[in-house]
């Protein structure tokens, strides 16, 4: 089972990450991929290999893996995201087993602690961690499901309190340091107030011909608090331009984020942009989306 760590182990990771490493007796190869991809992804914990889209799966004929002079930094980076390999099941952040390994197709690398981590608001998870890895944590900014918008520049500067219906507020309050405790604290909140329908409220609709890794399929009811989110995270193309899509998803209560098991083959992950739209569980509201920053 892929273990939920614990928010002060997760931050002690995270921190120490940021600190000079101190001499050792083994000397860092720096030409590993665990080291080219714990600088591009802050959170990895695997010590001696990593798992990936391009070492797990074997691609349809006729098919390649994208070029990445066609995406954006934030598509590649979703494009590129470290996976678990094919024997890890899929847990849940109170210890219990939600999927078993033949269940799915591949848990995705991303390390939680505690019950924020649902299904709902991974993505403006993966936009924060997107911006720590690359020193934009200024640019995280979040329209919440009520109440102003969140911006990591007036968490510093401000004391959030709930309003009438739990409309996020801001008033003046102690400056706060930029450590790496306090974005990952503001995340949280963000997370806590991400609904399915304010997912919207951050990003443009797009084109199910136009997407990409990083784009989003939502589908909710009409109240917006039930639903399902799929993020596109990679993207096959042929010859003649088809396209192929590989998406991963979380549960109501927190769980690892995974791969669905599709095709009926958990080494086959791939489906069309129509097939995905029909992921919607019945729900009337659907829409493919794209988050406005890059």
């Amino acid at each position: 089972m892929t273990k939920a760590v614990t928010t002060a182990s997760l931050m002690i990771s995270l921190i120490t990450a940021t600190v000079p490493a101190q001499e050792t007796t083994k000397p860092v190869d720096t030409n590993g991929i665990n080291y080219r991809y714990k600088q591009n992804y802050d959170f990895v914990t695997m010590p001696d290999t990593i798992f990936t889209f391009e070492s797990e799966f074997t691609l349809p004929e006729g098919y390649r893996h994208v070029d990445s002079s066609k995406l954006t930094p934030f598509q590649n980076y979703v494009a590129n995201f470290p996976l678990w390999h094919r024997f890890v099941p899929v847990g849940s952040f109170k210890g219990t087993r939600v999927y078993e390994r033949e269940q799915i197709s591949r848990p995705v690398h991303l390390p939680y602690s505690g019950p924020a981590f649902t299904g709902q608001n991974t993505p403006i998870r993966i936009l924060a961690e997107y911006l720590h890895d690359r020193g934009r944590e200024f640019d995280l900014a979040v329209v919440p499901s009520a109440g102003d918008t969140m911006t990591y520049a007036k968490w510093l500067s401000h004391d959030l309190f709930f309003g009438r219906n739990n409309a996020v507020q801001f008033k003046p309050g102690e400056p706060k340091d930029t450590t790496l405790k306090e974005y990952y604290t503001f995340m949280r909140f963000c997370l806590e107030n991400t609904s399915f329908q304010s997912l919207a409220y951050n990003c443009d609709s797009v084109k199910s011909n136009k997407l990409k890794p990083g784009d989003l399929f939502v589908a909710h009811d009409v109240d917006g608090k039930k639903g399902v989110v799929y993020i596109i995270m990679h993207m096959l193309e042929n010859k003649k331009g088809k396209r192929l899509f590989a998406v991963a998803t979380g549960c109501p209560e927190a769980c690892d984020f995974h791969m669905p098991l599709f095709n009926n083959d958990k080494n086959n992950p791939w489906l069309t942009a129509a097939q995905i739209y029909e992921l919607n569980g019945d729900y009337p509201l659907r829409s493919f989306l794209r988050f406005k920053i890059h």
